[in-house]
């Protein structure tokens, strides 16, 4: 009995370890989320990405993607914002990215109307298209093409 008691008292001083780097982190937000049923909230660790030129990051994974707040490859995931006063995080963003509507839906327990995810599924579609066009590129005085 001692030894379980030891080994939840350490595992406490590992989640308080955790909790102060996730505190550190200019993402990182805990937020209230209610339940569908109108009864509890629970506490939700999210992430969001801060301004334009940063690199985006998953809003719930808080994983950092290679594409850029503010450019054309914001339209390969679904943005929101959250407006509800609850984001406190140090980089001063509401701004959360989703991989999907259907991640959004799944993680914040919200809706999303079907025209507005079929709008996202254009955008996104349209800039995937894009991406795949064959791009020029100059190596020394020639030019390949790559695709």
């Amino acid at each position: 009995m001692d030894d379980y008691l030891a080994s939840l008292r350490d595992l406490d001083v590992v989640n308080e370890a955790l909790m102060d780097a996730k505190a550190e982190d200019g993402g990182f937000n805990v937020i209230n989320q209610r339940d569908s049923r109108g009864g509890k909230t629970k506490k939700m660790e999210m992430y969001t990405s801060s301004g334009t030129g940063n690199c985006i990051r998953d809003a719930e994974t808080g994983q950092y993607y290679a594409e850029k707040v503010g450019s054309k490859d914001e339209d390969l995931y679904f943005k929101i914002s959250l407006s509800t006063g609850e984001c406190t995080s140090k980089n001063n963003s509401s701004a959360m990215y989703f991989q999907s509507p259907a991640h959004y839906m799944s993680c914040m327990k919200g809706n999303v109307s079907p025209a507005a995810i079929a709008r996202w599924e254009a955008r996104r579609d349209a800039r995937i298209a894009e991406l795949k066009k064959a791009k020029p590129t100059v190596r020394g005085n020639q030019i390949a093409v790559i695709e």
